[in-house]
C-alpha cells in the first residue's frame, strides 16, 4: 500500500482525463524521467559533465531491473524524485533557513507518496556518523528524520484512518528474513557493473570527494532498506529501486576513473577491458529481460473489458467486481471495495487471510451479480466464498473465452 498522495495525485489526473489509467502511467513516467535527469545533473558536474547523457541512459536502464517501474502508475519514482531533491537541498543548505525547510517539505512529500522513501532522510545521519564524526553534525543530521517522525505522529492524531492505511497495515505485512541472504546474493551477482565501480573506487589514487562520500552513505542506507522491502510478503523487484539508484550513482561517479583506466591500457588490453565493461553493463540491465517481456504483456483482464462493461449496464440489480472495481464503476458509477486492499488491511500473521474479510462478505451478501476476473494474482478465498454464498457462473456469450466470468444467484 502506498502513501495517500498517490490517491490524491491520481484523483487529480482522473478529474481531467476521466478514469484513464494510461494517463496515470504517463504522469508518473514524467517523474521517472525527471528523476533520471536530476541524478545525472547532480552527479555529472565539472569535468564529469561529458558523461551526463551516458548517466541518463544508465538511470533509465534501471527500468529493466525493477519490473518496468519507470512506466508504471506506482509512485516509487515520484517519491524518489522528491527525496533526492530534498537531500540535495539539505546538502547545499549552507547558512540559509529556506533550503532546510524546503528540504524537509520535500522529504515529507516523498514519504506521503511512498513510505519507505523515509530512508532518504537517514542518509545525512549516516554521512555525519561516517565522515563528519562530530556530535553537533550528528544532531543536525537528525532533523529530517525527526521531522518525518513528527509528521507521522500528527497524522496519527488528526487522521487515524490515514495512519492506519499508511503505516499500520504495511507494518503488519510479514517479512521473510530467510530471504535476505539469497536476495542480497542475487542483487550483487546480477549487477556486476557495481563491482567495476567498486574496484575503480578501491584502486583509485584520487582522494574520495564529497560526491562519493554521499553516494557511499546512500548505499549504506538504501541497499539494506531495499532488500528488506523485497523480503516482505508480496514484495517484487520494483522494491529494489532505491538500492539500484544508490549503486548506480557510484558507477556514474566513477565513470571518469573507469574511462581513464581503459585508456591507460595498450592495444588489445584496452579493447578487452572496454568489452568487459560493456558486457557487465548489458548483463546488469538485461539479465531479467525475459521477465520484463512477460510483465509488459500481462494485464488484469483482457480485450473483452468493454464487453463486460456494456453487458453490466443492462443489469438493474446490484453488481460488484472486487478484483477490478473499475468495471462496475464504468457500468453504473458504483466504486466497490478492492479485494487486494481488503486482504492487505486484514492480514493474518503478516499474510493474506484464508477467508474474505467481513467488509467484503457484507458486500457480497448485498449483491445479486459478481464479476470474477482471472489474473496473475490468485485469490482462492474469493472463489470459495462465491460458492459458499450460492453463486453460480452464468454462460454469457459475449464473455466466452475471456478473463471475465459473471456469477449470479
Amino acid at each position: 500500500m502506498y502513501g495517500p498522495l498517490l490517491s490524491v495525485f491520481l484523483a487529480g489526473i482522473f478529474r481531467v482525463t476521466g478514469l484513464n489509467l494510461l494517463a496515470g502511467r504517463i504522469a508518473f513516467s514524467i517523474f521517472s524521467f525527471a528523476l533520471a535527469v536530476l541524478l545525472s545533473a547532480i552527479l555529472c558536474r565539472g569535468s564529469a559533465r561529458k558523461y551526463w547523457f551516458i548517466a541518463l541512459l544508465l538511470f533509465l536502464g534501471l527500468n529493466f531491473r525493477t519490473n518496468l517501474i519507470l512506466f508504471s502508475a506506482q509512485s516509487d519514482c515520484a517519491a524518489a524524485f522528491f527525496a533526492v531533491a530534498g537531500l540535495c537541498l539539505w546538502i547545499a543548505r549552507g547558512n540559509s533557513w529556506v533550503r532546510p525547510v524546503l528540504a524537509i517539505a520535500l522529504f515529507l512529500c516523498a514519504v506521503l507518496f511512498k513510505q519507505t522513501s523515509a530512508a532518504f532522510a537517514l542518509i545525512p545521519v549516516v554521512h555525519a556518523l561516517i565522515w563528519k564524526r562530530r556530535f553537533s553534525e550528528v544532531l543536525t543530521s537528525l532533523i529530517p528524520a525527526m521531522s518525518i517522525f513528527a509528521a507521522l505522529a500528527a497524522i496519527y492524531m488528526i487522521w487515524p484512518q490515514v495512519f492506519l492505511g499508511m503505516v499500520t497495515v504495511p507494518a503488519s505485512i510479514k517479512v521473510y528474513y530467510n530471504r535476505v541472504l539469497p536476495i542480497s546474493a542475487y542483487l550483487l551477482a546480477t549487477f556486476p557493473i557495481f563491482f567495476v565501480a567498486l574496484f575503480a573506487s578501491l584502486f583509485s589514487r584520487e582522494r574520495v570527494d564529497e560526491r562519493e562520500r554521499w553516494v557511499w552513505s546512500a548505499i549504506a542506507v538504501l541497499v539494506p532498506v531495499s532488500i528488506w522491502t523485497i523480503c516482505k510478503s508480496g514484495g517484487g523487484y520494483s522494491s529494489l529501486l532505491f538500492g539500484y539508484l544508490a549503486m548506480l550513482a557510484l558507477v556514474v561517479v566513477k565513470l571518469d576513473s573507469i574511462w581513464e583506466w581503459i585508456a591507460s591500457l595498450s592495444g588489445w588490453r584496452s579493447l578487452l577491458a572496454a568489452g568487459g565493461v560493456a558486457v557487465a553493463i548489458l548483463f546488469s540491465f538485461f539479465i531479467q529481460f525475459n521477465r520484463d517481456l512477460v510483465l509488459l504483456f500481462t494485464r488484469c483482464g483482457d480485450e473483452k473489458y468493454g464487453a463486460v462493461v456494456d453487458y453490466l449496464r443492462r443489469i438493474p440489480d446490484r453488481v460488484i467486481s472486487p478484483q477490478d472495481p473499475t468495471i462496475v464503476y464504468r457500468a453504473s458509477g458504483y466504486f466497490g471495495r478492492s479485494i487486494f486492499f481488503e486482504l492487505d488491511a486484514h492480514a493474518v500473521n503478516g499474510n493474506w487471510p484464508n477467508e474474505l474479510p467481513d467488509s467484503l462478505q457484507r458486500e457480497l451478501a448485498e449483491a445479486k451479480f459478481v464479476v470474477q476476473v482471472s489474473s496473475y494474482v490468485p485469490t482462492p478465498m474469493f472463489e470459495r466464498e462465491l460458492e459458499k454464498d450460492h453463486f453460480y457462473p452464468m454462460d454469457v456469450s459475449a464473455l466466452r473465452g475471456s478473463a471475465y466470468t459473471l456469477w449470479t444467484r
